[in-house]
């Protein structure tokens, strides 16, 4: 599930966007962070495995959008986004697949997408983060 696998297929786009990727495992919160960048020139992606540093950076950085896995140890991602006090744009993005946690989030304004072994979900990831910033 490395870069490698990913579409060339790049998203040419002018406005640049901060992402924070919250993944308790860090081997794939790389490669999200990586590939997004990698597909769509506009996103400087970074990432971390630690919920709560995820919301000291939120407070101390400029962050556009925030990516969280929703099952990690400490704190689960909606949790994380409730957290948030500068109600930065979110998505959760995990591999549960549970229709009362995808009501959650949207009734909180996130996006929900579940994690696939496909190239095609950093693509909708990537329009994701986009359309979150949008709003």
């Amino acid at each position: 599930m490395g870069i490698s696998t990913v579409s060339e297929e790049r998203i040419d786009q002018e406005d640049s966007y901060r992402v924070l990727v919250v993944d308790d495992n860090q081997a794939l919160a790389t490669v999200v962070a990586q590939t997004l960048e990698h597909i769509d020139e506009g996103l400087q992606a970074t990432y971390t495995t630690d919920p709560e540093r995820a919301l000291t950076r939120l407070r101390e950085e400029s962050i556009d959008c925030l990516i969280a896995d929703y099952e990690m140890p400490e704190l689960d991602g909606l949790a994380l986004a409730a957290a948030d006090d500068t109600d930065t744009p979110f998505i959760i993005y995990t591999q549960r697949r549970d229709t009362s946690v995808e009501r959650d989030v949207r009734e909180q304004g996130g996006e929900f997408l579940v994690k696939q072994t496909g190239p095609e979900q950093y693509h909708q990831l990537a329009e994701f983060v986009r359309e979150q910033v949008a709003d």
